[in-house]
């Protein structure tokens, strides 16, 4: 089947931080860009993060997302904590609302990810599970840079954009984990903003793929064996350590977090 099946039966949730109208203005541009591809879900769940909770700016932001979509689910969280535990909290909450609406398939993206029509195309098998596998420079070493075995074994599914059957999910983060983690690092003195580098395997990547493991899920790598090649090749010539791949465009899916830096094309 094509990845479009599974998308006509799917709810796009994406997730963002707003800190001022000019944020609105970059967000507008990304959704246009990927107009044609929403439009081919059901419906779209959005969950923002605001620098201040400003009840102009949540209403700015409702109207965007009204003006392109007739009745947008929208999840305004009015505390923000910060990065990754803001991420933590907004995609808790999207997967919250799809169990407590009977929600089944959901894609799951943010805001600054762009889509070419094309992967709509995309031949696909039955699967719980489609992703993105995420890899840095530092990740291969372990592997000793054995392309064929990182193919093979790896497996650290990015968090911005994958598709999963939410009614096979237990939950997503433990909350009870995700406080006692963030009231932890409140009493740490010039605090990083990285947990992972103070509380080992806390990432949004590990959570998610916890999750498939825990959960049984059957999964399918979106990108094709030759093409990931390429990536592994490219992010070993260039020793790139970004996991997310930011600004690599993949058979048509780039994490464009820099829209005015250069792209990669695979």
């Amino acid at each position: 089947m094509k990845l479009k099946e599974i998308a006509n039966i799917s709810h796009y949730s994406s997730v963002g931080y707003i800190e001022s109208q000019d944020s609105l203005k970059t967000l507008e541009s990304y959704i246009l860009y990927n107009i044609n591809v929403l439009k081919e879900f059901k419906n779209v769940i959005i969950a923002t993060n605001y620098k201040e909770f400003d009840t102009s700016l949540v209403e700015a932001n409702k109207q965007l997302w009204e003006k392109y979509f007739p009745n947008p689910i929208l999840i305004d969280l009015k505390i923000n904590r910060g990065h990754s535990f803001g991420i933590a909290d907004q995609e808790n909450a999207i997967v919250d609302y799809c169990k407590e609406n009977n929600i089944k398939w959901l894609c799951k993206a943010s805001h600054d990810v762009v889509l070419e029509s094309f992967i709509l195309n995309k031949e696909i098998p039955e699967s719980d599970f489609y992703y993105m596998n995420g890899i840095g420079f530092g990740g291969m070493k372990k592997y000793n840079f054995d392309l064929d075995i990182i193919a093979k074994e790896d497996f650290y599914p990015q968090t911005n954009f994958y598709f999963i059957d939410v009614s096979k999910l237990d939950y997503l983060y433990d909350k009870g984990y995700v406080n006692e983690t963030y009231d932890y690092i409140q009493t740490i003195e010039n605090y990083s903003n990285k947990v992972w580098e103070y509380i080992e395997g806390w990432s949004c990547e590990d959570f998610l793929k916890q999750c498939v493991k825990r959960n049984n899920l059957s999964k399918h790598h979106l990108v094709s064996p030759p093409s990931y090649r390429i990536l592994l090749e490219t992010i070993k010539e260039r020793q790139l350590h970004d996991c997310s791949h930011k600004n690599i465009m993949i058979e048509g899916i780039c994490h464009f977090q820099f829209p005015n830096s250069p792209i990669i094309k695979i």
